[in-house]
């Protein structure tokens, strides 16, 4: 029988979007490019060599809020409490919106999405990593960018693997884990409303049409920006409460994202850690950044 944990870490990342200007980049990146020499007769030849393409002030930004994160993660969980990363999809950018993009071909997306996992190796009590599927423009049209990165992971990480939406049980406590989930709300002051619907909904869906408890977490990404609603329902007797948190990115907008909230100026990043103690949630430890995406203009003339 597996050991119970009577404490255990869930970590959520999400759209992290390896290849864009505006993603997550760990600076350690090199790739390899064809260089002109010549010798000293000046024949003209190529040689390889490692290069970093310069790091954006944006991608350097996301860099430092991600490692802060984590080592903020891991002073909770401490060296002894399991922790288990839950990827919500979107581990590279794909091919489609070159207007963000850092021009690079798939493999060395994947290089990158590889890379920004370094920060996690050799946690001793790291237990999983998940990688969840995305949109076909982020998954190189072959839902195949979160399998790719998943196998190179399993050199460094000893449970690694890419899934679809998925519903995972740890010691009796569910987590139903998927890449799109409920839209955070068209208003500020209506946000939440359709998650805590779509939640209630899916509350009732377990119950009554297959008999069974709902899951007392559900982890959704994809719009960027998060929510986080509870809800407690009663049931042939017995009372049941899940809780759904909407991640937001590790990603700045670009101009697909502006134009799909309308050019909302204010974006939240990060990344959360769900601590559960006792198969309850304890608390949630958000590490967000909430910025204005506007150019500042003063005129002074």
């Amino acid at each position: 029988m597996a050991k119970k944990f009577d404490r255990f870490n869930i970590i959520a990342i999400a759209d992290t979007h390896a290849g864009s200007k505006l993603g997550l980049r760990n600076p350690d990146f090199v790739i390899q490019r064809s260089v002109p020499k010549k010798d000293e007769e000046g024949i003209e030849y190529f040689e390889i060599e490692d290069y970093s393409p310069p790091m954006e002030p944006i991608q350097e930004m996301l860099w430092e809020k991600y490692t802060t994160a984590r080592d903020d993660f891991l002073h909770i969980a401490g060296k002894d409490d399991p922790i288990f990363i839950l990827h919500l999809a979107e581990v590279c950018e794909g091919t489609y919106f070159a207007n963000s993009s850092m021009r690079l071909k798939k493999d060395e997306q994947v290089q990158i999405a590889v890379a920004n996992m370094d920060p996690w190796k050799g946690i001793k009590n790291l237990k999983m990593v998940r990688i969840l599927s995305g949109d076909r423009p982020h998954e190189f049209d072959e839902g195949s960018a979160g399998r790719m990165v998943a196998a190179h992971l399993k050199r460094d990480f000893k449970d690694v693997r890419a899934m679809p939406h998925s519903l995972l049980n740890i010691d009796g406590f569910k987590i139903d884990y998927a890449h799109k989930g409920p839209y955070p709300g068209s208003r500020k002051w209506l946000e939440g409303n359709v998650a805590r619907l779509y939640l209630i909904d899916y509350m009732m869906r377990e119950l009554i049409e297959f008999d069974r408890k709902p899951a007392d977490l559900l982890l959704r990404a994809h719009f960027h920006e998060p929510v986080e609603v509870t809800h407690s329902m009663r049931f042939q007797g017995g009372k049941h409460r899940s809780m759904l948190l909407v991640s937001p990115s590790m990603k700045f907008p670009d101009s697909h994202a502006k134009t799909v909230t309308q050019n909302r100026f204010a974006a939240t990043i990060g990344m959360s850690m769900i601590e559960v103690v006792n198969n309850k949630i304890l608390d949630i430890h958000d590490k967000f950044t909430t910025v204005d995406t506007r150019t500042w203009e003063v005129y002074d003339g």
